[in-house]
């Protein structure tokens, strides 16, 4: 600071002012120019602070390069080249999916007359498993999250009884509602939740994290008057994140991780954290490596800087929690760490609840008001 101030002082104002007065037109454009600039070093400074001097040249390069790939492909002659082979590789990715199956029909308009009961079950029996994989067995990595055939056969009982009601009408299903809030209670109470704590099912991992990264977002703008929000998240932390940014125009900022440990690195967590910033965020535990990042310390960090904290427990669920009891560590990554403010967690996986179903918890009612949109207008 005192650098600066010595700088300033000695700055020739009055010449400024004089050269300002006579030519307006050309000090805005160096004003502009100034603050444009200005801007660019910031956000280079944060980066390298961030990155590192040679990841932030190589994330440079990388953009570089993106633009002139974009602008290649609009040229009139290189365009046409790149995007046919671009179809090609397209084209080869269909083709490898969409196999035809020999004696298969394909259905691709309503039929003139229905089809049978039988004939409709026999289709959807081959089709059950036309790839062939034996997942049952464990050939097949997180497709397939499988409680038993006695809790597939309790499931397709429970689908039978509610396949014709709708959450939509609680007035008409208050029964449902009831299983709604039992099963958000339960999933709070695995989480250490207090009276305070709440949330709401979804239809998934992804819905659950885009609803709390919603709330974060209304919370800083009606809070805090945010109005360019931007959350923090590890590199490894789920692409949701990303989807979520890009669906409400935020800014997202991925923070490396430990090579060794693959816990996100919290110096660099601590320096993209800004004036805008109304969230980072945790795994418990990542779906790269199935590591848990230091909750604890981005708790501490979460209050420090005044912003929301997520923990990410879709993969974890129901396994972190239990974790003490199966005479592993103990990895606290519940509502015990002060400074969480919501939780996602996937009851689908090893809760072994039928997909697509997850929980996301809120550290209070007010946060997960934020999660909701009504509008009062609609005729």
């Amino acid at each position: 600071m005192t650098q600066v101030m010595s700088t300033l002082a000695k700055v020739d104002w009055k010449r400024m002012v004089t050269y300002t007065v006579n030519n307006p037109k050309q000090a805005f454009i160096n004003a502009a120019i100034a603050y444009v600039l200005f801007r660019q070093t910031l956000k280079m400074a944060k980066k390298v602070s961030i990155y590192g001097l040679r990841s932030t040249f190589s994330l440079l390069w990388k953009q570089i390069a993106g633009v002139l790939v974009r602008h290649i492909r609009r040229a009139p002659g290189t365009g046409i080249v790149v995007q046919r082979n671009i179809s090609k590789i397209v084209k080869d990715i269909e083709d490898s999916m969409n196999v035809a199956v020999p004696g298969e029909s394909k259905y691709l308009t309503v039929p003139d007359q229905g089809m049978s009961d039988d004939e409709i079950l026999a289709i959807l029996k081959r089709r059950q498993n036309e790839a062939g994989i034996d997942w049952k067995n464990g050939r097949a990595s997180g497709a397939v999250y499988h409680g038993g055939e006695e809790l597939v056969r309790l499931t397709n009982e429970a689908y039978a009884m509610y396949n014709l009601t709708n959450p939509l009408h609680p007035g008409v299903f208050p029964g449902l509602r009831r299983i709604e809030a039992e099963v958000v209670r339960m999933v709070l109470d695995l989480y250490n939740g207090d009276a305070e704590c709440c949330g709401t099912t979804t239809s998934g991992g992804t819905e659950s994290i885009i609803m709390a990264v919603r709330s974060h977002v209304v919370w800083g703008r009606e809070i805090r008057g945010i109005n360019n929000a931007n959350i923090v998240v590890p590199v490894t932390a789920h692409a949701a994140f990303d989807k979520a940014a890009e669906y409400f125009g935020i800014g997202i900022t991925h923070i490396p991780v430990d090579p060794l440990t693959q816990k996100v690195d919290l110096k660099a967590m601590r320096r993209a954290i800004d004036s805008d910033t109304v969230l980072i965020v945790g795994s418990s535990a990542t779906f790269p490596h199935g590591v848990a990042d230091d909750l604890a310390a981005l708790g501490r960090m979460a209050i420090k800087y005044k912003v929301g904290f997520h923990i990410d427990s879709c993969l974890g669920s129901f396994i972190m929690p239990f974790l003490k009891e199966a005479g592993f560590p103990e990895i606290v990554c519940d509502f015990r760490l002060p400074g969480v403010t919501s939780i996602s967690c996937d009851t689908h996986k090893y809760g072994f609840a039928p997909k697509g179903t997850s929980v996301v918890m809120y550290f209070n009612k007010q946060m997960r008001h934020y999660q909701y949109f009504t509008i009062s207008t609609w005729p």
